[in-house]
């Protein structure tokens, strides 16, 4: 066979040869740095077999790195390069087989979340959900979560610590082209009471700070919605509330100090549930006085001495018997004479007659 007729073959394997090595570099190649996620993105013409792309990652604390994308994905989550202590250049590459295009973009991407970095591109954190409340016409309060709860997951490297770190931060007052003094927030809460001209119809501000190296400020201004007087009634009911509990305590205060002078004021019944089972104070204790009763030393008087009035036994009146009536008292010694056994009307068991008037009965012998 003639090898004039390989020659058409020949030439056109050599031409693929030379059309492969000449691999189409990628095109509108972007980063999205932001909120610690960073995005690369970029466009390609025609997807052959074999194709793949490479992500070129320099860095100043680091040595070089390469990520790889499969085709037909044409971008790359490269978050994990959000250390603001870092500066990184990035870039991409077509490669097919043993070729590979020329870096794009040609210069490389320079970014870095170090708000101070000499990089082109400088990443920012927004901050979290801003609440502005109108307190009175000449202040407004700015209050938010503090950034770092926010953002801290997302940055593995640093060390836990339970400590917040320091976020510097001052409020811009947009209406006004003022901002308060920088502030420093350790708090789980930030907020900031800031003075406003009372004449301005809307209050808006916008705030922005620094953590850890990082710059951290709202996307947009957030506004306070305009003052508004309260109602009149409120005015009035919280009158009447404090007018009606100061009287309960006044009442109570005044029932506990009458019950403590004088012991026989007794407690109104709706107060006595919270004595219940409570023993007694010895304020409360009155003193019990025993009245000995005084019984006549004389002997029950018949019906017909009734009239007589007795004298009752005292230890001062020794001179007369218990019982004897005052009256008797004159000529007692006179008419009063101590029967003898002889002229007593009773004799002596020895000396009675039978016919005496008693009645003789018979002893019965058991």
């Amino acid at each position: 066979m003639d090898l004039a007729t390989f020659h058409p073959v020949i030439l056109f394997l050599a031409l693929v040869q030379v059309v492969l090595a000449l691999v189409e570099p990628p095109a509108n190649v972007t980063l999205e740095c932001h909120n610690m996620h960073n995005v690369l993105r970029w466009d390609y013409g025609q997807l052959v077999p074999g194709l793949r792309f490479r992500v070129n990652i320099g860095s100043i604390a680091r040595p070089p790195n390469e990520s790889w994308v499969e085709p037909p994905a044409k971008q790359a989550d490269v978050s994990f390069l959000s250390d603001p202590t870092n500066e990184y250049i990035i870039s991409v590459t077509a490669v097919i087989g043993q070729n590979e295009s020329s870096s794009a973009p040609p210069e490389s991407i320079e970014f870095s979340y170090f708000q101070d970095a000499l990089s082109e591109r400088k990443c920012s954190l927004d901050l979290p959900s801003v609440n502005v409340t109108t307190l009175d016409e000449g202040n407004i309060l700015v209050r938010f979560m503090h950034p770092w709860l926010l953002y801290k997951i997302k940055m593995p490297s640093q060390k836990k610590s339970k400590k917040l770190p320091v976020f510097r931060y001052m409020v811009e007052l947009v209406h006004q082209n003022t901002h308060t003094d920088p502030t420093d927030c350790e708090e789980s809460v930030c907020e900031r009471n800031v003075v406003v001209v009372a004449s301005q119809e809307k209050h808006c501000v916008a705030v922005e700070g620094e953590l850890k190296k990082m710059s951290v400020k709202t996307l947009r201004p957030v506004c306070a919605a305009p003052y508004e007087e309260p109602p009149g009634y409120l005015v009035h009911v919280c009158v009447v509330s404090v007018l009606l509990i100061s009287s309960a305590v006044a009442f109570v205060l005044f029932m506990v100090y009458r019950k403590k002078t004088n012991a026989a004021t007794s407690i109104p019944k709706f107060f006595k549930f919270a004595a219940k089972g409570m023993p007694e104070s010895k304020g409360y204790l009155q003193e019990k006085i025993f009245v000995p009763e005084v019984v006549p030393c004389s002997p029950t008087l018949m019906d017909e001495e009734k009239d007589v009035t007795f004298t009752p036994c005292d230890d001062a009146v020794l001179r007369m018997p218990c019982g004897v009536p005052a009256e008797a008292d004159q000529g007692l010694s006179d008419s009063v004479e101590v029967a003898t056994d002889e002229e007593s009307g009773y004799t002596q068991g020895r000396d009675l007659e039978p016919d005496a008037g008693y009645e003789k009965r018979a002893v019965v012998v058991s």
